[in-house]
């Protein structure tokens, strides 16, 4: 049996997302400077979804994550989230699967490893 990768190990987080609240387990997603996205959800608790981008869901306005992650300021608000499985290669975002929940605001990490150390 392979031996599952923690790619959250040695990591910071670089970003915290906000979402919209649809009654989800999940408001609030940490972006790790790899990309891995975690939350309080089991689909971000392992650190096996990253960020591909953030764009509209017509891939107009789209920031890929190497763009993002250089970002002084985060004006993404009402954009979607474009994830990619982590250790993949990546997609092209007209092939990535999108969290359609809309972004609400980006912001500094002020809990960082809060996610981490699960």
């Amino acid at each position: 049996m392979e031996k599952e990768i923690d790619y959250r190990i040695g990591q910071k987080v670089i970003a915290t997302i906000e979402i919209e609240d649809k009654g989800q387990d999940f408001i609030e997603l940490d972006v790790l400077e790899n990309g891995v996205i975690l939350g309080n959800s089991v689909m971000f608790s392992r650190g096996k979804l990253s960020l591909l981008g953030i764009g509209k869901n017509n891939g107009m306005e789209y920031q890929d994550f190497k763009e993002f992650s250089t970002m002084k300021k985060w004006e993404l608000k009402g954009l979607i989230i474009y994830l990619k499985n982590t250790g993949e290669e990546d997609p092209l975002p007209w092939k990535a699967r999108t969290l359609n929940y809309k972004v609400v605001g980006v912001n500094k990490a002020e809990k960082p490893n809060r996610f981490i150390n699960n």
